[in-house]
């Protein structure tokens, strides 16, 4: 999705469940995130629980239903779990708000472009 820096291992778990290895190159240093997914095809859901990293034990939530003939919607439900924020809950869920959005606007994208080959 255009992210430099960053690299990505999935380990499958079971049938429906992987596990999400992210690793995050900066100048500050390097994160590790680990998360389990869970999918559930059936209800068009998965659940993704953080399991290491600066927001473990975090889960989300996610279930895209029909909004139109051609349209869906994604429904999000989040515990987002900060142990070093410094800024107040208002404030953090509406930078993580903006940049849930930006990240789900650049998988769109990716995948308009896989749609087109």
């Amino acid at each position: 999705m255009g992210d430099e820096g960053v690299e990505r291992q999935v380990t499958s778990v079971a049938k429906s469940t992987i596990i999400l290895k992210d690793i995050f190159h900066a100048t500050t240093g390097t994160i590790e995130k680990e998360k389990l997914v869970q999918v559930y095809p059936d209800q068009l859901s998965w659940v993704s629980t953080h399991l290491t990293g600066p927001n473990k034990y975090s889960q989300f939530l996610y279930r895209i239903s029909l909004e139109a003939k051609e349209a869906s919607i994604l429904d999000f439900t989040g515990l987002h779990l900060d142990y070093a924020a410094k800024t107040d809950a208002k404030e953090l869920a509406e930078r993580l708000c903006m940049e849930d959005a930006a990240a789900w606007n650049l998988l769109a994208k990716a995948m308009e472009k896989e749609l087109v080959k």
